[in-house]
């Protein structure tokens, strides 16, 4: 008797569950998408077919590399601030979110994982080295760790609700960069290793990104153009022991991305610009509008970025443009 009421409940709460995961995310026809508006991200698949965007539309589109013909959009109900595909498991990609609707995604079932308890809105949006961890930076200044399951396993406060604004997990090791009004290198169990703050002004680190060796992480700030702060890059040890500092953009340094052997970076702001290990400048890809995702394929011979007019770019490894979406 026990086991038939417990199926009968399960039959009646089937249909509830399926509406609540269409509330999250539905699928859209393509060609019935307009143009996006300012896609603050890009993230290029583990086997480099495809091109993920996200931005203020909240719209999820999924590109074929090659041509960047546009394969699939989702609408995810809320502004898109970051996506990340999964190392290892393909058609697996995590989306952050202005509110409460980041989530899990499995683009080929459509099957979707809520990421419950971020109440204002994560802005970053990682994998661990081994894809078992999943990390989200908030509007309040909160690291969230959760598992592949969607579970939360741990919340990091700091001393501030500063928000953050990027994240990425150390190659190797379990230790987090997040950067905001500052820097901050935590450990899972919510220590914190080392906080740096990176210039006397008061200037925010719109992005962070781990070395592939480990050995040191790069920032990009935001500047105050308009007051005469220009934006750099800076080269960091974990110790906080400044490296070296990149100048050169006339607008804020949205996003830099090592390429897989970590001896090139590439940054998104008035320009394309491709940065060897050392910090010199190799090559500079003019771009009519400003860029604000960017991300190279795993051979390190493509760079994608996205542009604040709604453009997809593709571009060489020399930072020439070799195919655009159009208007």
């Amino acid at each position: 008797m026990i086991q038939s009421v417990s199926f009968i409940l399960l039959i009646l709460l089937l249909p509830f569950q399926v509406s609540i995961a269409q509330k999250i995310i539905s699928e859209e026809y393509p060609k019935a998408v307009k143009k996006q508006t300012i896609p603050w991200t890009t993230d290029w698949s583990t086997d480099d077919k495809q091109i993920a965007t996200g931005g203020d539309d909240s719209l999820l589109r999924i590109y074929n590399s090659k041509n960047i013909a546009l394969v699939k959009t989702y609408a995810i109900k809320s502004m898109i601030r970051q996506v990340k595909w999964h190392p290892k498991k393909l058609n697996i990609i995590a989306v952050a979110t202005n509110d409460d609707q980041s989530i899990i995604l499995n683009t080929v079932t459509g099957d979707t994982i809520l990421l419950k308890g971020i109440t204002y809105g994560a802005r970053a949006i990682g994998w661990n080295y081994n894809g078992e961890l999943l990390a989200t930076a908030d509007n309040v200044g909160l690291v969230k760790i959760w598992n592949l399951k969607g579970s939360l396993l741990k919340t990091i406060k700091k001393e501030d609700s500063n928000s953050y604004f990027s994240l990425d997990w150390h190659p190797t090791k379990n230790i987090l960069a997040v950067s905001g009004d500052n820097v901050r290198l935590i450990d899972t169990s919510g220590v914190t290793l080392t906080t740096i703050k990176h210039r006397k002004e008061n200037t925010g680190i719109l992005a962070i990104r781990w070395h592939p060796s480990g050995e040191f992480f790069a920032t990009g700030d935001y500047g105050q153009d308009n007051e005469g702060i220009k934006s750099i890059i800076q080269f960091w040890k974990a110790d906080g022991t400044l490296i070296k500092t990149l100048q050169g953009s006339n607008a804020e340094y949205r996003n830099i991305q090592w390429n897989k052997e970590g001896s090139r970076l590439a940054s998104a702001s008035d320009a394309l610009r491709i940065w060897d290990k050392n910090g010199q400048l190799l090559y500079t890809g003019k771009s009519e509008d400003l860029l604000w995702g960017i991300d190279w394929n795993s051979k390190s011979k493509q760079i994608v970025t996205t542009s604040i007019e709604g453009h997809v770019k593709l571009w060489t490894e020399r930072a020439k443009l070799v195919k655009e979406t159009a208007d």
